[in-house]
């Protein structure tokens, strides 16, 4: 996502409209993130810490930085620019508001949207037709495959909205004529994205000219922005190129790369079976890190609920505690995540979406398993 969430309904939005996207980055709201004792499980920097220096507004001045950056002639960066087009629908749709200002935080309405019929459908359909490369990426990545299905379902509904706005104006767009005038880093953060369009353009990855996505500068099936191309995307049909528009191999082995350099760990799950104390609300933090031991939740009144067999989550700071309100009703719901729901995070940073991804997956396999096959439980 590209907007600043502490869990709003503006992703809910947003991903409604084609906005949910790989690794999209915004600062860091967790207040116990620079004491996070799990940053060792992300194995290697980011697509983002490797490119996250500024780039300069003025065009000639992004232009020698672009090069500098990726060693492209900058005639070559010059002649995409000068085919890049202000999308006055773009601007206008990043910027969504309700008729009375900020639109309320609904979750079981937003829950509905993504955790729905059709989803389960066309997942199922999905899972069934691509089971071999499913069950690949589960091996390799240690990703269950209910999770790789529900986030496509989820982005694209599995590839019949992929959004038709073109990559090059969108991030022109948002990186140069952003509409939000007091937020520089949106513009920042998009100038990125642009720069590493215009690298995946040099490389013949990608065709910038022709390339289409959402509104947000995300294409193909799971919605990947250039950098996460760059970065995490995967040959996974070994055919020599990445497709993430027209390839399913590829699409469902870079969800699960991306989620596994993004702190995934196998064999655990999304959500901790635990019963919370009375009353949560304090115990969350409403970052996207996981800040709480076993021990301390233990200690704040919190139990086991069931007779789960998997308690890797026990060990360190590996939990955190999040709220799901629903603001018209003035009701909250609690969970306790575990790191693999704040590996969902990476992918749209709101409690929201990555709850609902999981959902969706456990209904997903609940569905593989009324047909008989024996599948992972997220």
């Amino acid at each position: 996502m590209i907007l600043k969430t502490r869990n709003t309904l503006l992703p809910a939005l947003c991903t409604l409209l084609l906005t949910a996207c790989a690794g999209a980055p915004l600062e860091q709201t967790n207040k116990t993130a620079v004491n996070n004792t799990n940053a060792s499980a992300i194995s290697a920097k980011t697509g983002w810490e490797v490119e996250n220096s500024p780039l300069s507004a003025d065009r000639a001045r992004f232009i020698k930085q672009v090069s500098q950056r990726y060693g492209i002639p900058e005639s070559y960066i010059q002649n995409l620019l000068d085919n890049a087009q202000y999308n006055e629908r773009v601007a206008n749709l990043i910027m969504p508001q309700g008729p009375k200002g900020r639109i309320k935080r609904v979750w079981p309405s937003y829950r509905a949207r993504f955790v729905d019929p059709v989803r389960l459908r066309h997942g199922t359909e999905f899972w069934n037709a691509n089971r071999s490369a499913l069950n690949q990426a589960e091996r390799q990545y240690g990703v269950p495959a209910a999770i790789i299905a529900s986030i496509i379902g989820v982005e694209t509904v599995y590839g019949r909205y992929m959004g038709s706005f073109r990559m090059l104006d969108t991030l022109y767009t948002l990186g140069f004529k952003h509409p939000d005038a007091s937020r520089p880093e949106k513009s920042q953060m998009f100038r990125n994205q642009l720069a590493a369009l215009i690298n995946l353009d040099y490389q013949g990855k990608l065709n910038a000219l022709q390339e289409e996505g959402s509104f947000a500068g995300a294409t193909g099936l799971p919605q990947f922005m250039p950098i996460s191309i760059l970065h995490y995307a995967i040959d996974g049909d070994k055919n020599g190129k990445i497709d993430l528009r027209n390839s399913k191999e590829d699409a469902i082995m870079s969800v699960a790369n991306f989620l596994l350099k993004h702190g995934w760990q196998n064999n655990t799950p999304v959500f901790a079976p635990v019963r919370l104390p009375a009353n949560p609300a304090s115990l969350v933090d409403g970052g996207l890190e996981p800040y709480l031991s076993w021990t301390q939740l233990q200690s704040s009144g919190a139990t086991l609920a069931g007779n789960s067999t998997n308690s890797n989550w026990k060990s360190g700071k590996q939990l955190g505690i999040i709220n799901l309100p629903d603001e018209i009703r003035g009701q909250t719901e609690y969970r306790t995540a575990t790191p693999n729901f704040f590996a969902i995070t990476k992918y749209n940073r709101s409690y929201f979406y990555a709850t609902a991804v999981a959902d969706l997956a456990q209904a997903l396999a609940q569905k593989q398993r009324d047909n008989g096959y024996n599948v992972i439980f997220p």
